[in-house]
């Protein structure tokens, strides 16, 4: 599992951000908020969240740890909906 990824901003739109780390750029899924706080060229440090499926693989990335466990909370009752 991925905890973080720390790089520069390489893209940004108010739905994605491109982090380049060691190379290789991530590109995760964001929210306004997140993008809010985020501008190109900026280093900075993503809380990521995997979404890991059968035709899907998928990096979610956060400003910060409270926005992520916020994230995980509305995603898990998502996920006991269905049930």
């Amino acid at each position: 599992m991925i905890e973080y990824i720390t790089g520069e901003v390489t893209d940004l739109t108010p739905a994605t951000a491109v982090v380049e780390c060691m190379g290789i750029g991530y590109l995760l899924n964001i929210s306004l908020n997140t993008y809010s706080c985020l501008s190109k060229g900026q280093a900075t440090r993503l809380y990521v969240y995997e979404a890991i499926r059968e035709d899907a693989y998928q990096l979610y990335g956060f400003y910060d740890r409270h926005e992520r466990e916020l994230f995980l909370l509305s995603w898990s009752r998502r996920l006991c909906r269905r049930i």
